[in-house]
């Protein structure tokens, strides 16, 4: 059943996948959305489509560039609607411990926020909070399209891969499926690791008194 969708979705005209992939990472990047759209799932099924490297650098392309638009929108937001927006409906249901987590990323270094793309939901609320937070969009932008490309190019890149073995070896698909939803916790579990461990390392850094 799942090689037949896999099949279903490879038949698919490239236009198509590209459009769908623009519309829901779009919105996957926006504020909350990323709540109920999986970006991460969303990519490896995309990437799982592609039968060639054109293919592939082409979902790479409107994957980055539905992100540079959903961190654009979220960024605007934020700046207009500020803490509105975070105390909304929307916002609420989102949950304060989310947005407490995306605002000490801006605590750390700008590699924090490209690394936050591999964290789902967390990196959908950044470009709210930097515009809230009166964080320049020039600013911003660069460290959110660094970590798109790396977002979008690794899970896409990771779904091909396994698309095109699960194609040439249809009873190694279960086992391939698996292998690659391992590999996305691992990452998700390892950028987290780094991202805390580098928190803790500041703290003890502050806490430890003046020689």
């Amino acid at each position: 059943m799942l090689n037949d969708l896999l099949d279903t979705l490879a038949r698919q005209d490239l236009a198509v996948v590209l459009s769908l992939l623009l519309v829901f990472l779009t919105l996957d990047a926006s504020v909350g959305v990323g709540l109920i759209t999986p970006g991460d799932g969303l990519l490896l099924v995309a990437g799982a489509t592609a039968d060639s490297l054109p293919e592939a650098l082409a979902l790479i392309g409107a994957g980055v560039l539905a992100c540079f638009v959903g961190a654009s929108g979220g960024h605007f937001l934020g700046r207009r609607y500020g803490t509105r927006l975070r105390h909304g409906r929307l916002g609420r249901r989102i949950g304060e411990s989310r947005w407490v987590r995306a605002e000490r990323l801006f605590e750390r270094s700008g590699w924090a926020l490209a690394l936050v793309y591999f964290l789902p939901v967390l990196h959908a609320l950044t470009p709210a909070v930097a515009g809230t937070l009166g964080m320049p969009y020039r600013k911003f932008m660069p460290w959110a399209v660094l970590g798109s490309v790396a977002w979008v190019s690794t899970y896409v890149a990771l779904g091909a891969v396994a698309g095109s073995v699960a194609r040439r070896h249809a009873g190694w698909l279960l086992p391939v499926a698996a292998a690659a939803v391992i590999v996305v916790l691992a990452i998700t579990a390892a950028v987290r690791r780094g991202l805390n461990g580098g928190r803790a390392r500041r703290g003890r850094s502050a806490s430890r008194p003046p020689r």
